[in-house]
């Protein structure tokens, strides 16, 4: 009986720790500050919130996250795609930012011909994405935007994977000359930079914002 009454114990206690590992893993919602009210003059028109866990398993390859933009207002956007143009730092325990730059933000040097949009970020890698909750079946690395209907949302599935090998405050300054290697398991403080930049047909065209998370830690050790 006892035996019995251990058993039904250990089986529930998984139980419970599933359900909170699981719960756990949808994160917390980090909402960003407008850093310009250029969008319209409106800083209501657009919201954004990051859904992160702040312990994270080294089994996941890399950091994961997602970054939701919701449109507030009664008609439809077209933005650029907000996987592409985030721009991500990430801080080791030297206190040093160890993030891939954003090569998207970049000018792209070619002929005029030859200048066709490509996803070319590599501070993050996107995964799945949503509007209104609805999986969308398109590749997001082929989209250079991304429209949301009114009053509806954007939820994108990101992941850091790969970063700078940065040991010295020097290297900082020549991080793209330095070789990229895998996350390695550690305590990371992490802030995130993205800009709402509306397609040209928008009303909006022309008017961008810029929106910051708040420095976020990151236990990446589990």
């Amino acid at each position: 009986m006892k035996k019995i009454s251990a058993y039904i114990y250990l089986v529930c206690l998984g139980l419970l720790l599933n359900s909170s590992t699981i719960n756990a893993q949808t994160g917390s919602e980090i909402k960003f500050k407008l850093l310009n009210e250029q969008l319209a003059g409106d800083k209501n028109l657009v919201t954004v919130s990051a859904v992160i866990n702040a312990a994270q398993s080294v089994s996941g390859n890399g950091i994961h996250f997602a970054l939701i933009v919701k449109n507030n207002s009664g008609n439809a956007i077209s933005i650029k795609n907000i996987a592409d143009v985030l721009t991500v730092t990430l801080y080791n325990k030297l206190g040093l930012d160890i993030a891939i730059t954003n090569q998207s933000l970049a000018p792209i040097n070619r002929r005029p011909s030859d200048r066709k949009w490509r996803f070319r970020s590599e501070s993050v890698v996107p995964d799945k994405f949503y509007i209104n909750g609805k999986e969308e079946k398109s590749n997001l690395k082929n989209q250079q935007y991304i429209e949301i209907p009114a009053g509806g949302n954007c939820k994108v599935n990101l992941r850091i994977k790969d970063v700078k090998q940065v040991e010295t405050p020097q290297d900082v300054q020549n991080k793209l000359l330095k070789p990229t290697i895998k996350l390695a398991p550690g305590n990371y403080k992490l802030k995130l930079y993205l800009s709402i930049v509306p397609a040209q047909q928008n009303k909006l065209a022309g008017r961008s914002a810029i929106y910051l998370s708040p420095m976020i830690d990151i236990d990446y050790t589990k």
